[in-house]
């Protein structure tokens, strides 16, 4: 059994798949290329050419289905399989990603999710990044055994810090940033298993009640399980609460910004 097989095997006996999905596994050392042989459209091939340098710069994509060829496909840069098992992470965040997206498929009946449109499609994306970093990051711990001192220790040193320009002010322009980082912060709390706290520059938004459906809902194995309550926290959160509590920042003669809340 190769890798890749073992992998998402383990996958499907962790996360209770017994579904088998129309999926094909591409390794190589050039995405770019390999992506624009899937093209089925002159409109998929220019928007693939324009997008070059992201996918040469790409190790891992999920290719979604259209109406000429109803498969998913799953290209792999071969720098994924070197001793990092990067691999691990790579194929259960894409897995995860195609499990959802034939959810969404199957509840709109979507043929073409390269150029899909679908109701509450921004709540999806956020609740579908947040399952995949979070599953992605889980799995691969697991995989490595990593060492759980290390594992908070590149939390508390590298996640917080790096992502602190990003969602320290407006979240709403940094949505898939949240996502990526709460989730990371999610499995990160499940491998040590208990929660990491959230830096200060998250807590003083009004992200707790979106945040704790999210937490509370991490585990489901179908995207749309209570998603009326993670939609309405959403919603809520992007037309309400960060409108209310947007911080600014003033500066003054001691030439250092400080930092400030309407209440």
């Amino acid at each position: 059994m190769s890798v890749i097989d073992n992998m998402i095997q383990t996958y499907k006996m962790v996360y209770q798949v017994e579904k088998d999905y129309p999926l094909e596994f591409i390794v190589t050392t050039d995405l770019y290329h390999e992506r624009l042989k899937l093209a089925n459209t002159r409109c998929d091939e220019a928007i693939i050419k324009a997008s070059k340098q992201e996918l040469d710069d790409c190790l891992h994509l999920l290719v979604m289905p259209d109406e000429v060829d109803p498969h998913y496909y799953l290209l792999l840069h071969e720098d994924l399989f070197d001793e990092s098992q990067q691999y691990g992470h790579a194929i259960a965040y894409e897995y995860t990603r195609l499990i959802d997206y034939t959810d969404i498929q199957d509840k709109y009946q979507v043929a073409n999710l390269r150029a899909a449109q679908f109701p509450d499609s921004a709540c999806f994306l956020f609740l579908a990044d947040v399952r995949a970093w979070y599953r992605g990051f889980n799995l691969f711990y697991n995989l490595i055994s990593a060492d759980k001192k290390a594992v908070l220790s590149s939390y508390l040193c590298g996640t917080v810090p790096n992502y602190e320009s990003l969602l320290s002010f407006d979240l709403t322009s940094h949505m898939t940033s949240l996502a990526e980082f709460y989730a990371q912060a999610l499995a990160i709390g499940s491998y040590v298993n208990f929660d990491v706290s959230l830096p200060d520059y998250i807590n003083r938004h009004h992200v707790h009640e979106l945040l704790g459906a999210i937490h509370d809902n991490i585990d489901n194995l179908s995207i749309f399980e209570n998603y009326e309550t993670i939609h309405a926290a959403y919603t809520d959160f992007i037309e309400h609460k960060s409108k209310a509590e947007q911080p600014h920042v003033h500066s003054h003669s001691c030439n250092h910004p400080h930092h400030h809340r309407d209440d």
